[in-house]
């Protein structure tokens, strides 16, 4: 693995991570994990990063495992093949679960695995070249990858992951927008842009309100109902007493005084 192979940029607060493999379609190769998991060490690391793009260079998002690379019509270690494909589903999870929030910029295809990457993430923001391939089965594979069956059911439904999975299907931007995938499909040239001013959203609000935004969201859908108010109500109570929120309720209500006489 180069050390190009993933480029990072930090400005604004935000931290754009490139998958950087153009000439293969960025793949998912032998050290994929390793290199996304050494970037994302590197932002958790800065203080001052408040949010995390990923987009992928040239016309691909993530182009799924590397077929040259990882598979083989030879015999095979079944060990170190269990493995790599553990190392990319501990990838999704930490995408999944990450501290501040992540943004996909779906540049292009994402395919097999780079789909999964793509849906770990709070959401993703598409190009109108892009595209979900689910097309595991078409090399044999199951789509029990990068948590990809559970991830794109609690987005779309049962149905209708069953659907693509099932039939080795493929999902266009527009349908993806139609289906929920993706909240806001633009022109290719506009998609840095367009995640960067969602990203500035993000950051305008505190530190704290995000950080509880996201515990609440990711792991308040695993929970039961009634458990999940009552984990809310500690949550907002942590919430009431930041400094922040005391600033920020205070300059609300001089502004709205002074509107008021």
């Amino acid at each position: 693995m180069s050390q190009d192979d993933f480029l990072l940029d930090i400005s604004e607060q935000i931290a754009t991570i490139t998958l950087n493999r153009p000439e293969k379609g960025n793949p998912m190769g032998i050290h994929f994990s390793q290199g996304f998991n050494a970037v994302l060490d590197r932002i958790e690391a800065d203080p001052t990063v408040r949010c995390v793009i990923v987009t992928g260079q040239g016309r691909t998002f993530c182009g799924g495992g590397d077929l040259n690379e990882i598979m083989s019509p030879e015999p095979s270690d079944f060990e170190a093949e269990y493995k790599l494909v553990r190392g990319y589903n501990l990838l999704a999870k930490r995408l999944y679960y990450f501290d501040m929030p992540v943004i996909a910029a779906v540049n292009g295809p994402a395919v097999g695995g780079g789909v999964g990457i793509a849906m770990a993430c709070d959401f993703a923001l598409a190009s109108s070249t892009a595209r979900y391939d689910l097309f595991f089965q078409r090399v044999g594979l199951s789509a029990a990858d990068v948590g990809v069956p559970w991830l794109l059911t609690r987005i779309v439904g049962a149905s209708v992951a069953n659907y693509y999975l099932l039939t080795a299907g493929s999902i266009d931007s527009a349908t993806g927008l139609r289906l929920g995938l993706f909240p806001e499909v633009v022109e290719p040239e506009k998609l840095l842009e367009t995640a960067r001013a969602a990203a500035k959203k993000i950051i305008d609000a505190s530190e704290p309100s995000v950080r509880i935004s996201k515990l609440a969201l990711r792991h308040g859908v695993e929970m039961e109902f009634s458990a999940n108010l009552e984990v809310e109500a500690y949550m907002q109570s942590y919430a009431f007493r930041t400094a922040e929120h005391k600033q920020r309720i205070a300059a609300y209500r001089d502004r709205v005084k002074k509107k008021g006489t």
